[in-house]
């Protein structure tokens, strides 16, 4: 008689024997000044500027209007929310000239507060952006973009099956 392989499971561990990926968050120790941060591609440094007003990229330093002692969840939020507004302009940008290149309207859009990268159509017909794609580098988001293009692009060129021939009678 064989076992049963449930049986032999230790305690506590799932029934999936499949492996699960996880995302390691960054420590908070990664949210300080002069931590680097990716940024279309490049890496941009962190910089806490209390003087300042708003968060301004100059070359490869992000100025933050933080005090020096800002705690790392401040740090984090005030740089995110910097990402996600770049995010929204840049990508509306992008997005704009990959449908141009392929001759299609800007479909409507949407940025995704997702953990990962991935694109993807809504059931709305909306195209879901994560606005952590702005860390990419400007080629890669036009290849992710073009991904989600190119079958909207060979549906208008196809054109609707009842608009093809008239019926009759």
């Amino acid at each position: 008689m064989l076992p049963d392989p449930q049986l032999d499971l230790p305690l506590g561990r799932a029934f999936d024997a499949a492996p699960r990926r996880t995302r390691k968050a960054p420590a908070d120790d990664a949210w300080r000044d002069a931590a680097p941060l990716a940024y279309l591609g490049r890496g941009v440094t962190l910089r806490l500027d209390g003087a300042r007003e708003r968060a301004e990229l100059a070359g490869d330093v992000l100025f933050l209007p933080l005090p020096p002692e800002a705690e790392a969840a401040q740090i984090r939020d005030r740089a995110q929310g910097w990402l996600q507004g770049e995010a929204r302009r840049v990508l509306g940008e992008r997005l704009t000239a990959c449908a141009q290149q392929l001759g299609l309207p800007v479909p409507a859009w949407q940025l995704a507060f997702t953990a990962g990268l991935q694109t993807e159509m809504g059931a709305d017909g909306r195209l879901r952006l994560p606005w952590r794609l702005v860390q990419l580098a400007p080629e890669l988001i036009d290849r992710r973009l073009m991904g989600q293009l190119q079958p909207l692009s060979s549906r208008a060129g196809a054109g609707d099956l009842w608009d093809a021939a008239p019926l009759s009678a």
